[in-house]
């Protein structure tokens, strides 16, 4: 089984306070906590009265007076904090309270290595040992780590044991600059064209690297992916048990010295995408003058030519954002904290941004830095990656920094969030990706920046269909089509958009209907489109039951907008349905329908307009 069951309350709680020991030794001085034995007794306290159904008290030999039924419950112990009790049917209901949810628990790790290898001591600051989840899932953890909305508690059900059963690694600046740009050159031109090339062997700075993270990851991992770029690495590993199940079948690369670099793959496992692209932008603030009349507009040059880049990364690499079902932007996109201008309308100078920092810094104000966040800033303003989301951070910015352990900022730059990771999910209802840790790892002390990590979680679905009734086939239209606030490229006039839309979907189950064209009629010079007499009709044979379980639950209907042009067609964006969340819908009814959906065109990760639609379901046998 890919998933590990949850085990009665006894059996948790005794793993709980061994993973947690083992937790403390590994990130201590080789000694146990001080407060661990205090922390094992509180626990068995809690557990017996937590399983006494009397009002009797445990004694001091750690029985308990009264009643016997609250011996039988009471926990045992042979000394050494272990539990030897039996099981008891009580159990069972503790069990269930504590239930798991079941899915793929992804880490991502980020770190801008500052051309420097790290120690021992950060690198096992910032991996998780042995791919184990408890290393970020623990009662240790901080508060400012959890994201919101999940419960530090629990941490929303997501199994704390085991390993997690994907785990990514991007390293930007991993290797000297003489070297760097060696690479660069010798291997460029290959990687544009075949889009994937091993790393060198020659190279010892990427061989000690190497060997460091393949100790702390361990045997029970299979590396998908190992690729170098320049000098960004990026590893993908999965956990051998879901090895068979899983490839990388795409990778894409780009570089501009100008620019940046960026890596991006597509890992499938048992049928479901996940793509993950590791990003370094270039930054020229050195560039800019820190004169009251030019810093502005220097920093605005600075920010669109990042928009424009990873949105052209994006696109270089076949838009893997909507062609896959979850996609981790992650790196050091090098957004900076730009404080606005003071009341009096004039930029700050250099110093008065200083001074606005340490200010904001000392207060903890994240709300303020967050206004000033220029990649915040860019996906509320639709600029860049207003497709994807990006937990609140709720820290201190990660650049830039002493090369010392600790928070020990160097203001010869603006303090920065630089490293960051974002997620978006093509999948709806409970199949989004959901983030439950993202932290900065302030222990890591060789470089200028703080790794970041997150632990996100994908949970499992199925579509569950009534056994007594014959396997049905499914019968989708759409209806009453309008597009709306159309966005075409900067060199296209909205006067000249001609639009249409092309329906397309991948699945072998999924065919259009005869008395169906795939595509709409085209509208001429307009942004606001609409189809109100055509109808898109699509067939989906569910007879096949691996098909219920494989294909079905992936499944996903894309919807292109096209721009009709004198050189031929273009697109101006597309729109994502979840085919299996409309089933889970309409499962349930012989006939199914919704009025005035809206969704999104996207495209190079940012919204391109909107659509809207009527769609209706009608469930049939199958002929």
């Amino acid at each position: 089984s890919i998933y590990r069951p949850y085990h009665s309350s006894i059996s948790n709680m005794t793993r709980d306070r061994e993973e947690k020991e083992h937790f403390s030794r590994g990130h201590s001085s080789g000694k146990a906590s001080p407060r661990s034995g205090t922390r094992d007794k509180e626990e068995n306290e809690r557990f017996s009265r937590g399983h006494s159904s009397g009002s009797g008290k445990s004694s001091g030999n750690g029985g308990s007076g009264g009643k016997d039924k609250m011996a039988i419950r009471h926990r045992h112990s042979d000394g050494s904090g272990n539990d030897t009790s039996p099981r008891h049917h009580s159990d069972d209901r503790h069990r269930s309270r504590r239930t798991t949810r079941k899915g793929l628990r992804i880490f991502v790790g980020t770190a801008n290595l500052s051309q420097a290898i790290p120690d021992e001591e950060s690198l096992a600051a910032f991996l998780p040992n042995k791919g184990k989840a408890a290393y970020v899932l623990n009662s240790d953890v901080k508060s400012s780590s959890v994201v919101d909305g999940v419960s530090k508690k629990d941490f929303n059900h997501v199994d704390r044991h085991g390993k997690v059963e994907v785990l990514v690694l991007g390293f930007q600046e991993c290797l000297e600059s003489t070297v760097a740009n060696g690479l660069s050159t010798a291997f460029g031109g290959l990687l544009s064209k075949k889009g994937s090339a091993d790393v060198p062997a020659g190279n010892t700075s990427t061989k000690e690297l190497d060997a460091m993270i393949n100790a702390h990851v361990g045997d029970d991992y299979t590396l998908m992916m190992e690729r170098l770029q320049a000098d960004m690495l990026v590893y993908i590993y999965v956990r051998s048990d879901l090895a068979s199940s899983a490839s990388v079948t795409e990778t894409h690369v780009q570089t501009s010295r100008s620019k940046g670099c960026s890596i991006a793959s597509t890992l499938i496992v048992g049928g479901t995408k996940l793509s993950f692209i590791c990003m370094q932008l270039k930054d020229k603030e050195q560039f800019v003058p820190r004169k009251n009349s030019t810093i502005s507009a220097g920093k605005k040059a600075t920010l669109d030519q990042k928009n424009a880049t990873v949105e052209e990364f994006l696109l270089a690499g076949k838009d893997p954002s909507l062609s896959s079902h979850h996609i981790f932007v992650f790196g050091d996109l090098n957004y900076r904290v730009s404080p606005p201008s003071n009341t009096r309308g004039v930029t700050n100078t250099f110093e008065e941004e200083q001074f606005i920092a340490r200010n904001m810094l000392t207060k903890k104000d994240w709300s303020s830095i967050s206004e000033s966040d220029e990649l915040v800033q860019a996906m509320k303003n639709n600029d860049a990656l207003s497709a994807f989301t990006t937990p609140f951070c709720k820290f201190h910015p990660t650049y830039k920094m002493q090369r010392a352990s600790g928070i020990k900022y160097d203001y010869s730059s603006m303090p920065s969030y630089a490293d960051r990771i974002l997620v978006r999910s093509n999948q709806e209802g409970s199949r989004k990706v959901e983030a439950i840790v993202y932290e900065p790892i302030h222990q890591f002390s060789t470089s200028l920046h703080k790794p970041m990590r997150g632990l996100f979680f994908l949970p499992d679905r199925k579509i569950h269909f009534d056994p007594n009734n014959e396997p049905k086939a499914m019968i989708i239209t759409f209806t009453h089509l309008k597009g709306k606030k159309l966005r075409p490229k900067e060199d296209i006039l909205h006067s000249d958009i001609n639009p249409y839309l092309q329906f397309c979907c991948d699945a072998r189950c999924v065919k259009m209907s005869k008395s169906s064209k795939d595509r709409t009629e085209t509208t001429y010079t307009t942004d606001r489109p609409t189809w109100p007499t055509q109808t898109i009709r699509y067939k989906v044979d569910l007879s096949s039951s691996k098909r219920h379980g494989d294909e079905i639950k992936d499944t996903l209907l894309h919807i292109k907008c096209m721009n009709e042009g004198i050189r031929g067609a273009t697109v101006l964006g597309t729109a994502v349905i979840d085919l299996a969340n409309v089933i889970c819908k309409s499962v349930s009814k012989e006939e199914w329908q919704q009025r005035e959906v809206e969704t999104y065109f996207y495209r190079g990760g940012r919204q391109t307009g909107k659509l809207y639609y009527n769609i209706k379901v009608r469930w049939e046998e199958n002929e």
